[in-house]
């Protein structure tokens, strides 16, 4: 029987980690508090990070950064959630530029300067969670290395396609149940996703 844990992502009782997943204090906090579920989740949002801030993960410095993103990732977001559920009514509702409906948005912008804000005001949630699948695709379709700066501008370029571009939004009748359905996410590279892979400036 699987050791269970109440994981502080996910906020319910879940299969923890076999093993703390690598040495030190937070490695150990992960194993007690994180599920393996949650724990499958950093892998895409670490390199968004990576992405987005240009991380050299030779440089010490940038190792450093991306554990305090980690830990932020998986403890920080319950104490950043209180002060907000103080002083709103509700979430953040975004009429959605990519599934065409009023929903959820993020809590804050997902990165610094314009296009972030404009995320921020015009993407819900459920739509940037089909970004990191995107992005992996496009990662991956052109070999781009984010270290390299160009790299970083396709990538930038093709996720204000993907969210913003004519053929951004989901089809009529698109369901959401269809993300992450089938190998490899199919649903979100199929229409509004596959088009910004198809270009390279």
């Amino acid at each position: 029987m699987p050791r269970m844990v109440y994981c502080v992502k996910l906020k319910q009782e879940l299969p923890g980690l076999d093993k703390a997943p690598f040495p030190g204090e937070l490695g150990q906090r992960i194993y007690d508090n994180v599920s393996q579920q949650a724990w499958q989740m950093w892998p895409n949002r670490s390199m968004q990070i990576i992405a987005d801030r240009g991380l050299n993960m030779a440089d010490p410095q940038a190792r450093k950064a991306m554990r305090q993103e980690m830990e932020k990732f998986f403890f920080g977001e319950s104490e950043q959630a209180k002060p907000a559920q103080a002083g709103q009514a509700g979430p953040h509702l975004v009429f959605c530029a990519k599934l065409q409906r009023e929903l959820p948005g993020l809590d804050k912008p997902p990165f610094p300067g314009p296009l972030g804000q404009r995320i921020y005001e015009s993407i819900s949630k459920q739509a940037w969670d089909m970004w990191p699948a995107q992005s992996t695709l496009i990662i991956n379709h052109y070999g781009l290395n984010m270290a390299d700066p160009e790299s970083r501008k396709i990538l930038r370029e093709q996720m204000e396609d993907f969210f913003f571009g004519k053929d951004a939004r989901m089809p009529e009748g698109w369901a959401p149940e269809e993300v992450g359905a089938g190998a490899g996410g199919g649903g979100a590279s199929r229409k509004g996703g596959g088009g910004g892979a198809a270009r390279k400036k």
